[in-house]
């Protein structure tokens, strides 16, 4: 826009001076997504429905009595675990118009496929972490007896996570590949933890010296078997017992084993962006051609697939609300 000149000023080039505009548009902050990492992926094939159903036997309990000679014990009948799921459709989309696409100074439709399709992994990871975090095994750290009883200083830590991995442990809950745990947990989870002497002690002490150490690198890493993951999309409820600050936040931490979460998508409907060129709706809703649309639509469902595999710890943190 030309700069307005006021009266007595000096004119020389005023009108010329419109400012330079960088055709190249900055980067967008945007969460990693972890949480679709540590699922079993599943597609429903072409006319399979949108319900989906995993099976498994239950555990059958170990045999500690002896068979009576030429008599046969009683039938064992194998109890069989249906986990279900329902896949829905989630999408967003914008309109902008023929002028915009021919003369703005951005590539708007560029830039909007970018930002869309960001928006749409996010979706996913997000729609996937609220599954994965409505687990039934919860652990409320220190003294919190609920959500709502979580207040300041009732913190992740190293006890904490002790007490989180036998159970884990206690319920037979089988390792990743890498023979770890996964955790998912919050930069400012991460914080404190860096913050515990027994884990800084471990770390000092035990870890490989060096620039993979994670008191060189900021980053967790392993620690008791458990491989942590840090992702701002990892859940924060302002829920927690309500002080002079407002209600505590909560953090929710999932520690988790391996085939916790199944995830479902449709192979004949697969995550897309969706283009429509200036008049491509027709003459009755766009009779001069003037109207395009960009979208994103995508097919998703989650479960848990095993409760046992997964411990979630509620508790607060020193960079939130306490």
């Amino acid at each position: 826009m030309p700069i307005s000149v006021r009266n007595g000023a000096n004119a020389l080039g005023a009108t010329e001076d419109r400012g330079f505009w960088v055709k190249t548009m900055l980067s967008r902050t945007e969460p990693v997504l972890v949480h679709s990492r540590y699922t079993n992926k599943e597609f429903v094939p072409a006319n399979g429905g949108m319900n989906v159903t995993w099976r498994r036997f239950s555990t059958i309990s170990a045999s500690t009595t002896a068979l009576v000679e030429g008599t046969f014990p009683a039938e064992t009948i194998p109890t069989v675990v249906n986990v279900s799921a329902t896949v829905n459709q989630y999408g967003q989309w914008f309109r902008s118009t023929d002028i915009t696409k021919s003369q703005a100074f951005d590539d708007i439709k560029a830039e909007g496929t970018k930002v869309l399709g960001e928006t749409m992994a996010n979706s996913a990871d997000r729609l996937t972490r609220n599954v994965m975090n409505a687990g039934s095994t919860v652990q409320y750290a220190s003294t919190g007896g609920s959500r709502g009883g979580i207040a300041s200083g009732m913190r992740l830590n190293a006890a904490e996570l002790r007490e989180a991995i036998a159970t884990l442990k206690g319920n037979n809950a089988p390792k990743f590949d890498d023979n770890t745990y996964k955790a998912i947990i919050h930069p400012d989870t991460e914080q404190d933890l860096f913050n515990d002497s027994n884990i800084v002690n471990a770390f000092q002490y035990a870890a490989n010296r060096g620039g993979s150490n994670p008191l060189a690198t900021g980053v967790l890493g392993n620690y008791l078997g458990v491989d942590f993951v840090t992702t701002t999309n990892s859940a924060v409820t302002a829920t927690g017992l309500s002080l002079g600050n407002g209600p505590t936040d909560v953090y929710l931490t999932i520690l988790f084993g391996k085939d916790y979460t199944g995830e479902v998508g449709l192979s004949a409907m697969t995550s897309q962006i969706i283009y429509h060129e200036p008049g491509s709706s027709g003459a009755l809703n766009d009779p001069l051609s003037q109207v395009w649309s960009l979208g994103y639509k995508f097919a998703h469902a989650a479960a848990r697939l095993d409760e046992s595999r997964c411990v979630r710890i509620e508790h607060s943190s020193s960079l939130g609300t306490e």
